[in-house]
């Protein structure tokens, strides 16, 4: 019998980031959690709930992230599902980008996609909208976002339909 692999090629699903602008540049940040994509460096995932003082209190465990019996991980989906994510902006000043994302390590299938314990932008997606909150063009909000080191593409729609153009684009 032989062993498996100690490594295989990372899985690509389909996420929303939000672009935040810090410091003088345009950083990737999860939509839903405070969580920032730092460029050049893989996302670690890391379960919140455990690190709770509550739930300390109540004799929950830390566990490794993703875990089966939670909610936690670096999550991904399928294209089809995201544009509401894109559309939804929380509050002014914030723009969002679509794009693929390399996951690794242990990867779940879950309910609307996947959580996984490792993640990076494998491909990011800037729609036309994306430097309206700051006055700025695509341009060069995708020119910060090069930083990533992975493919910056600019979409001629806006944040709001990039998920129908891209799913056309696969469609052909």
């Amino acid at each position: 019998m032989s062993e498996a692999p100690d490594y295989c090629e990372p899985f690509v699903a389909w996420r929303v980031w939000k672009v935040i602008r810090a410091e003088g540049a345009y950083t990737l940040g999860s939509v839903i959690q405070p969580t920032l994509w730092r460029p050049r460096v893989p996302l670690a995932a890391e379960c919140r709930r455990g690190r709770e003082r509550l739930t300390r209190l109540f004799g929950k465990s830390w566990h490794e992230a993703p875990d089966e019996r939670c909610v936690c991980g670096v999550y991904a989906g399928r294209l089809e599902g995201l544009g509401a994510y894109l559309a939804e902006a929380a509050c002014s000043g914030v723009a969002r980008v679509i794009g693929q994302v390399a996951l690794w390590g242990t990867v779940i299938e879950c309910e609307r996609g996947f959580r996984a314990s490792r993640a990076y932008p494998a491909r990011v997606y800037v729609p036309a909208d994306v430097g309206v909150a700051w006055h700025v063009t695509w341009e060069e909000v995708s020119l910060s976002l090069a930083r990533y080191g992975v493919p910056i593409e600019l979409l001629a729609s806006p944040a709001s339909e990039a998920s129908r153009v891209l799913a056309e684009r696969q469609a052909a």
